[in-house]
Order: structure tokens, then sequence, then C-alpha cells
């Protein structure tokens, strides 16, 4: 009987809705249609007035609402996905790449929140990082807008801090990978009420839980031990009483588990079959690349062991099976006719460089509309990339490297300006709108622009409110973490960093992919080039070196989807692709060097004065490196350890990043060494050219 009532509400619901529509366009025909709903029996009031709409009769939401979240997927496997009406059923989702996978994720929160009018606050998203959750926030507040801000979505690291009371911005710098697992162990305490009796355990655990009913996790590849305990506690999988847990809703694919260097593991997803008693459901129709790739990427990944996609390849999407298996580049490219290319790249990386290159200059002839900011090369280790930086910066040709953010973002010089002028406002709330114009008032460079990205990010997330100060500093201290630049030029990235991306154009580089690292299986380096070569939208380019096994190549040597190019004569490389770029790490880079200077000295002022790009110079004194600018003042050294590459001898620098530090940053027993409290560090990039 309540059942009935339930669903008589929501038939009532529909009946008024087209009671308003009606009387929109005639108030007689609504009035008709009132008093034939309290004169005629249910069915045949249905039949005149609602025909033919039984099924939407049934949805607990609009029928536009209906359309937006489950009709336009359009495709039945997502829509059995997302439409999932099962009480209580855990759903573990394999998503191959380019499937849809986060959309589905968004649009099964908006199917609880519209169609199953569950509570927003009752929902908790979990994102492999901030990026990841920023995309959730945006897709979800344009599907349902407002009801977006009720969902909690954050990483499991962030969810763990807020958890136990711990925040970024206090302890920014010395949160490592250990801080984190315990913090994440103190969070796991928590839910599961270590060291307290049953009823005050249970107490405690759902005054944490705050209310939250569904757990969606994005990415459960590539969780750790510390994610799987806490999702293990957050979903109750252990409790014995089925009323206190909570329903999961995983995402992930086995196949693109590549970060078991940092603690990944693929048995957690292997297992979650078992430990949450749920049946895999798949995606496979693949949005992104042509045919040919698909094809080609599917031939890589075949003979990975103990696959669980295994029998189901990725295809692609039923939109576009009637197009050319090359897509439009089919037709573009009389050499490839959009197959997948093997390029022979000679025997050492700068070879490999300038076949890469001419590739990629040869295809932007057939496109009027060619943008380098919509390409990429990858490779397993940076140093087979900087032979292509170099190139890119002979040829005049826009590049970005991916890691290059990986200056300290907390201590960028305009990091601390933006909040220490937060600090020193007068206001106790902002939102993104004021922090923009007051950025916009500063001198500009990469860091400045960088700032605006994530007040661009911080704006999805909050939809403008104003919210307190000490949230946004928390917020903007946990996005450094994971700094992601919009790309602006040729992306040159390493496949760990190249996941959740894509590009229009793609070339894989040789080198390094048989190396399986401590902690990895067999397999991890094929899962590792399968991601690269799933970046690909139209199309991809295989380097090929001399002497190597071709072991993960080895299906494709003859495959129709693939084209083997001819290998042809190479000119000797010019010298300057064998420069060798430094990008210092902190650890290489005198940290104390301005510090040791009293306040009013030169070198500060000298230090002040310039900004990220400015060109450097260096020179030998006492056996160490100085750094001195364009006009031969002393800003900065490099660190006892530093040593330039061997074989070679300098030939340009420049200001990557300038950061803050602080007398309390050094240890106790060398604090006494500073004569000023705060100073600035230059941090460089120094390139060197062969000899």
């Amino acid at each position: 009987p309540l059942k009935l009532h339930y669903m008589e509400q929501v038939i009532q619901i529909h009946v008024m809705a087209e009671y308003v529509q009606r009387g929109l366009k005639a108030m007689a025909e609504a009035l008709s249609l009132a008093m034939d709903y309290f004169s005629m029996d249910q069915e045949s009031f249905l039949k005149r007035w609602l025909p033919g709409r039984e099924k939407e009769l049934t949805h607990e939401t609009t029928p536009a609402s209906w359309r937006a979240i489950v009709e336009s997927l359009n495709n039945p496997d997502q829509q059995r996905i997302v439409a999932d009406d099962r009480e209580q059923t855990n759903v573990l989702v394999l998503a191959g790449p380019g499937s849809g996978k986060t959309r589905v994720l968004v649009h099964r929160i908006a199917y609880l929140v519209r169609a199953r009018r569950e509570n927003p606050r009752g929902i908790l998203a979990l994102a492999y990082n901030r990026h990841a959750a920023v995309e959730i926030r945006r897709r979800l507040s344009d599907l349902i807008g407002d009801d977006a801000r009720g969902v909690t979505v954050l990483t499991c690291h962030a969810f763990a801090m807020r958890l136990v009371g711990a925040s970024f911005a206090g302890r920014v710098d010395k949160v490592d990978g250990d801080t984190f697992k315990e913090i994440m162990r103190e969070a796991i305490a928590l839910l599961r009420g270590t060291g307290l009796p049953p009823e005050e355990a249970d107490e405690q655990r759902d005054r944490l839980l705050a209310g939250f009913r569904w757990i969606l996790v994005d990415e459960y590849q590539d969780i750790g031990p510390e994610q799987y305990e806490l999702i293990s506690a957050l979903s109750g999988r252990t409790l014995p009483d089925e009323d206190g847990k909570l329903t999961l809703f995983a995402v992930g694919d086995d196949d693109q588990n590549i970060y078991a260097f940092d603690g990944a593991s693929v048995e957690f997803i292997r297992r979650f079959e078992a430990d949450y008693n749920a049946k895999p459901a798949f995606l496979t129709e693949n949005y992104r690349s042509t045919g040919h790739i698909i094809a080609a990427a599917n031939l890589v990944i075949d003979s990975a062991a103990n696959r669980m996609k295994a029998g189901h390849p990725i295809s692609v999407d039923r939109a576009r099976l009637k197009e050319p298996l090359g897509g439009t580049w089919q037709e573009i490219d009389p050499v490839s006719n959009g197959r997948v290319q093997i390029l022979p790249a000679g025997t050492n990386a700068m070879t490999q460089a300038m076949v890469v290159m001419s590739e990629f200059e040869r295809l932007s002839r057939f496109d009027p509309d060619w943008d380098w900011a919509r390409t990429a090369v990858i490779s397993r280790e940076w140093k087979f990339l900087e032979p292509i930086r170099s190139y890119c910066e002979m040829h005049q040709i826009p590049v970005q490297l991916a890691d290059e953010e990986a200056a300290q973002f907390w201590r960028l010089r305009e990091t601390q300006s933006l909040v220490a002028w937060l600090r020193n406002t007068d206001a106790k709330l902002v939102d993104s709108g004021a922090m923009r114009d007051w950025i916009g008032e500063q001198a500009g460079g990469v860091w400045w622009s960088l700032l605006g990205e994530a007040l661009d990010e911080y704006a999805i997330e909050t939809g403008n409110a104003e919210l307190p100060i000490a949230h946004f500093v928390d917020w903007l201290a946990e996005w450094g973490r994971e700094v992601r630049r919009r790309q602006n030029g040729l992306m040159l990235l390493t496949a760990h960093r190249a996941k959740g991306l894509e590009f229009d154009h793609v070339a894989v580089l040789d080198g390094a992919w048989d190396k399986v690292g401590k902690e990895e299986d067999r397999d991890a380096p094929r899962r590792l080039y399968y991601v690269a070569m799933t970046r690909a939208r139209k199309t991809l380019a295989l380097a090929l070196m001399e002497g190597d096994k071709k072991e993960l190549l080895h299906a494709l040597l003859n495959d129709a989807s693939t084209l083997i190019r001819k290998k042809v004569d190479l000119p000797n490389p010019p010298a300057a692709l064998g420069c060798r770029f430094v990008r210092s790490t902190l650890r290489e880079v005198d940290l104390g060097f301005a510090g040791r200077y009293a306040p009013k000295s030169p070198v500060h002022q000298a230090i002040a004065s310039l900004m990220a790009g400015d060109p450097l110079q260096i020179r030998e004194c006492g056996g160490r490196l100085e750094l001195t600018d364009t006009n031969g003042n002393v800003v900065g050294r490099m660190a006892k350890a530093f040593a330039p590459p061997r074989g070679t001898q300098f030939s340009s620098g420049r200001v990557v990043a300038i950061i803050v530090r602080q007398r309390e940053d050094a240890e106790v027993e060398y604090q006494e060494r500073f004569r000023c409290d705060r100073w600035e560090v230059v941090v460089p990039e120094l390139v060197f050219s062969p000899r």
C-alpha cells in the first residue's frame, strides 16, 4: 500500500504539470482536465489526457529532466547503469578508455538527485585527483544546476583530512606520502570506532557520515591500500547489519592501472565483486578514437594477463559505426589513410625526434586549422622528450612541458602574494570575482595566469558564492599539489602524466618500455603503453628505434589497422638536438642563499626585480655555480650536489619560478645562520649543449 501511495503521488505531479502546460495555452482546457481528474477513473483519465505516456508517468522527474539525464546518453548500456533502481545494490562499472565513464558517474548522481529524489547531501563522490573532482562538479552543475552544490565531491585524501580536521594550508610543505598515509589511517580508525565500545563506535560513525547514503568512486583501479580501507570503512563493508551499509558505485578499468609505483594495486578492483557482492557492468564503446586507433590499442592490450575486460574489447561508439575506420584523416592523408603509423626512428633519441616532428609537420600541411595545442608527444621517460623540445625551439614551434609546473606551487611568490593579500583584508568572505580583479592588477606572467585558472575551477566548485577566506586558502593549497595548466602548445609528457587527457594527434616515443618497476607486474609497461595510445583522437604515430625488442608492437606489425612506414636515410642530427634541459629541483638549489644576507642587501633587490622567464647566466665561484641576472648581479647559487651533465657546456638559463622561503622552514640547528626571517629563492632551468 505504501508503494502504491508513492506511485500515486508521482502520477499526481505529472498531472499537475500537464495542467499547467494546458493552462498556459488555454485555461478552459486546463479546467476541463481538472474536472475530468475528479470525475473519471484513473485509467480512462490517463488515456484521454496523457495517452501513450505510461512509462513517463513512472518517472519521479519531469520529461525534460529525464531526457537530459537518461535519454540523452543514447547508449543502452550507459542508460541501464545510470537508471538502475535496485535498492542497496553495489555496482562496478568496467569502463574502457574514452567510453564516457565520467559522464556515466555524473549522470548517475543526477539520476539519484532528480529521479530518485535522494538528498544531494547524502551523496559522496570520490575522485582520484582535484582536477577530476572539478570536472565532476562542473558537469554536474551543468546538468542539475544548484542541486549540485549539495553533493560532496572530494579526493580520498581531502575527505580523510576533513574527517580528522586537518588542513592543507597549515602543513602544505610537510604533507608527503607518509603524512597522507597517517591521516588516512586516522580517518579509518575514526570510522571504525577503534578502541570504542560498539554503541559509541556506531554513534561516532553516524556522526562522521553526516547522512551519506551513496558513495561513488572514480578511477577505482588506481586506489592503494589506504584508499581501499577508507572506502571499505565508509561503505561499512564488514558491518554485520545491512542497514548500516552505504551503497557503493565504482568506475574503473584494470587495463589502465598504471600507478603501482605510487602504491596503487590492480588487485583491489579485481576483488570488488567478492568484496561488495557486485556483478560488473561493461562500458566498451569508445567515443574518442578512430576505428584504426581502437583496433591497434586492442591488439596491444589483448595479451595482458588476468584482464577483467577479456572478451569485452573496446569498439567505436554506435553513432560512428558507418564512418571510415580512419576517421576524417582517411581522406585527408594520402600516406597513412588514417591508419596508425609505425615510424622507423633511427638509432637514438635525436633521430627519433627528427622523425616524429617531421611527421607532425607533414600532417600539419594537410590541415589549414592545425593547432599545436591539440597535439602531444608521449614517452616513458623524460629524457626521450628533451630532443623534441630542442627541435621545437629550433623551429619556433610552441611547446609546453606537462611537468613544468613542478616548482612548489604553494611557495611561489605569486601564490604567497595572493594569500597574504587575502589574510590582510578586512573582509571575512571572498568570491572568485574579487580575487580575479586583484590578480588582474598584478604584473602578469605564467604563474599569475595559473592562479587565474585555479580561480576558474574554484568558481565552478563554489558557484561563485562568497565563502570564508580560510576555505579558499585550504582549497588552493590542495589544488596546488596537482597543478595542471591549460594546453597552449605541443604537449610533451610522460605516459603517467597523460592519464585522463586526450589530444587530436599523438606520437608515442620509443625507449625504456621494457622497464618493470619493483612494485609492478610484468604487464605494467603494456598497460602504460595502452594508456598512451588511447589518448589519441584522430591520428596516432608509434616511433620504433632500431634494436628494440618490438614486444609491445609485435601484434601490430602485420595488422591492417597499422602502416609501417619505410625506413629512410636520416641526416646527421644537428648538435642542438643534444641539448640537455636541467629543470632544477629544490634539492639542487641553495635554498638558504639569500637568507644569509641582511634584509637591505642588494641581493634581495636583484631577486625582487626578476620574473619567471627572465634570462640567467652562471659563473663558478669557490667550486659552486652561482646564478646571475643580465646585469651580473648574483641572484642565487646551486647546491653542492649539483653538477652539469657530462660532456656539456652551459648554453642558456632562465627563471622557472621564484619561491618564498622562511627561517622556520629550515632545521632548528640551522636557523641561526640566517640574517632575515623571509627571503626569495630563484628556481632556474639551465640548458647545456654538447661540447
